[in-house]
């Protein structure tokens, strides 16, 4: 890969893309199917929907109707530590997964003429966090060289802190009057961090055995940037895993603070 350190260089590769960034792909299915290249018009515009402090279930694991999804393709959410420009010209997002998440350590995605997006590409910065889909072809590595692939989709997550949460279970309550549906209790493994409660329901997705989840136990939470004002707060999980401890050498890297600052002026650069 040819590196470069001006950033006008990928601002010209992006200005390139097709006007693909509100298109939304079908439904991701798990068959071994090749991955579908059909692009359908987005749904409706996410809207946050507070959860109720006194119906904390209601409505609580349904992912953001906006959010792109690709049939039979390959998942990887993480922040995006820097660019550079390939021997193809192309635009590359330099990424390091979600901090206790069990993806690569790092990846990088080529932006092509093809990807879609579900939000304006412009703003991706660094620091951003993202959702990227790519070719399930391409073999993730547990090594912190990390390799590279296109880009088909791109969703924004918002800020990482926000939605990706990693703690110790505490309690796991199961709800008397909806089936597969409770609530988990976390302490967080950041020293920093809080204790936080986790809606979950049939639409929640499990990465363990649910029996496996016993107190003591480390997770790794995708849920909802919405958040109850009660004392533990309380979130919608979409996503439940273990967690995975990163290693020293794949410790995530600075971030400075990119938005709003002048691109031109060669610091943050976005894309």
């Amino acid at each position: 890969m040819k590196y470069t350190a001006n950033i006008l260089i990928a601002l010209a590769a992006a200005a390139t893309f097709t006007a693909c960034g509100n298109a939304a792909v079908q439904a991701p299915d798990t068959s071994s199917a090749p991955v579908s290249s059909t692009i359908s018009s987005a749904a409706a515009s996410e809207i946050a929907q507070p959860l109720s402090a006194e119906n904390p279930l209601a409505g609580a694991a349904s992912m953001p109707e906006s959010k792109i999804a690709v049939a039979d393709a390959a998942i990887y959410r993480g922040v995006v530590e820097d660019f550079a420009v390939n021997d193809k010209g192309q635009t590359v997002l330099m990424m390091r997964r979600a901090v206790g998440s069990r993806f690569s350590p790092r990846m990088n995605f080529a932006l092509t003429e093809n990807t879609a997006y579900s939000f304006e590409e412009s703003s991706i910065g660094n620091g951003a966090f993202l959702e990227v889909y790519y070719s399930a072809g391409t073999t993730q590595s547990d090594s912190t060289t990390p390799i590279e692939t296109e880009a088909i989709a791109i969703n924004d997550l918002g800020l990482e802190d926000l939605v990706n949460y990693n703690g110790t279970l505490v309690e796991v309550s199961p709800d008397p009057d909806k089936e597969g549906a409770g609530q988990l209790l976390l302490d967080p493994i950041d020293p920093n961090g809080m204790q936080y409660v986790f809606n979950y329901d049939s639409s929640t997705q499990f990465y363990l055995d649910f029996d496996a989840l016993k107190p003591g136990v480390q997770l790794n939470v995708l849920h909802s940037a919405a958040s109850t004002r009660s004392l533990p707060p309380q979130s919608a999980a979409f996503e439940i895993a273990p967690y995975t401890a990163p290693s020293a050498d794949e410790l995530p890297l600075p971030i400075p603070d990119t938005f709003g600052s002048d691109a031109s002026a060669g610091e943050n650069p976005t894309v």
